[in-house]
Formats: C-alpha cells, sequence, structure tokens
C-alpha cells in the first residue's frame, strides 16, 4: 500500500458528519502494545467477527486537517485475545493453548497508516471483543510533530450488547466490564465514543479527533 491510501468515500462521508469533533484524551497504552505495527488497512488476518469498517479523522486545534500523521490501532479480537501475547484470562490457559496461536510474529488485529490530506485514515477490522476489567475498545496512536499521543477508542453500549449477543463473541460469556464501568475511559477527557451505523452484518464506525497543541 502506500504512504496514503484513499479512504473509501462512504467512510469520508461519515467522518466529514461525525456527531462532534471530540478533545483529544490522553489515556493508558496498556500492557498489550508492540513497537512495529505492520503499515496496511486490512489487519483482519484470520481472525472471525462481525467486520468493522472504521474510519478516523484528525485536525488541529484550529480545524485544519493533520496530514500525514502516522495513526496506529491494536486491539483484541472476539475471544479477547492479542496478538504475540497469551490469552488474557483462564478460558485458554496458556499451557494448553496452540502455541502456533501465540506466537511473537502473530500480527492480526494491530496496524498503521498514514492520514491523507483530509486528515482521515480508514482501517478494515472486526468488531473488538472483551477481556477482563475492559469495555469494548480499540487502542490508538498518533504521531504526529514528532510527539507520539496515546488514547483509546470505544463503542455505544446498544451496539456492544448486541454484537457481543452474536457468534463468534456469544460463545464467551460473562463480561464483567461496561462503558459505565471501565476504569480507563472517563480518564483524560471526553472519551473517543465512535459514531457507528450497521452495513448489512457488519458496521461502519467513525470518529473526529482533535489533536492537542504541542507545548
Amino acid at each position: 500500500m502506500s504512504c496514503t491510501e484513499a479512504v473509501d468515500p462512504a467512510v469520508a462521508a461519515l467522518l466529514s458528519s461525525c456527531a462532534a469533533c471530540r478533545p483529544w484524551a490522553e489515556q493508558d497504552e496498556g500492557p498489550y502494545h508492540r513497537d512495529t505495527q505492520p503499515e496496511r488497512r486490512d489487519v483482519v488476518e484470520d481472525r472471525d467477527g462481525a467486520a468493522l469498517q472504521l474510519g478516523i479523522r484528525l485536525a488541529s486545534e484550529d480545524g485544519s486537517p493533520a496530514t500525514g500523521a502516522t495513526v496506529e490501532i491494536w486491539q483484541c479480537d472476539a475471544h479477547g485475545r492479542y496478538s504475540g501475547f497469551p490469552p488474557p484470562d483462564s478460558i485458554v490457559p496458556t499451557a494448553t493453548a496452540p502455541k502456533t496461536q501465540y506466537l511473537p510474529e502473530d500480527t492480526f488485529l494491530r496496524g498503521r497508516q498514514r492520514t491523507d490530506a483530509a486528515g482521515m485514515v480508514e482501517f478494515r477490522t472486526i468488531y473488538p471483543g472483551w477481556y477482563p476489567g475492559r469495555t469494548v475498545h480499540i487502542h490508538l496512536i498518533v504521531q504526529v510533530d514528532e510527539r507520539a499521543l496515546t488514547s483509546q477508542l470505544y463503542f455505544p453500549e446498544p451496539v456492544n450488547d448486541d454484537v457481543l449477543s452474536q457468534l463468534p463473541y456469544a460463545a464467551r460469556a460473562g463480561r464483567d466490564t461496561t462503558n459505565h464501568t471501565d476504569p480507563i475511559l472517563p480518564t483524560g477527557g471526553t472519551p473517543a465514543m465512535v459514531d457507528i451505523e450497521a452495513v448489512g452484518t457488519g458496521y461502519r464506525g467513525g470518529v473526529c479527533l482533535m489533536l492537542p497543541r504541542a507545548s
């Protein structure tokens, strides 16, 4: 792929009509980040789940697009697993887990791209699952102007409930944390809630984020 691949027109339209351009909320990176993320749009690889076409639009405080910024995402799969790491709980014990599923070389649901002239970027992924102590989310790092900004993206609870009631998500019961009880969601400012719509059997989501001024 090129450094800035053209964003799908439907995603661009959604990003242009987002409910609000939310001020950046600096949040915890979490334990599952890896230093090198593949440069690509489609991050699904072999993971099963509801298709999610995710758009992110970045803007400066004056409203101008943040062009050429590197946007990096990573997330868990429908079973709460991150590529390159053991499962987060005892549902699949690490000692008996298929070793090929947790090799350090695994890269599923990780990727990075650069924003286009409109400050937009698009990823093809799946709707994330959950793991103990956290609500449904996607991790996000933006590198711009020699700064690394870290945040997380969240989804409306009615959509979470609907997705998690379907397979393969429904095979894993016992979700213990929602948006209302998540310890990280309220930190750093207004949470980055994704505007989302159903598209066939999957979803299209978008969020506009206003980057803080460099100190």
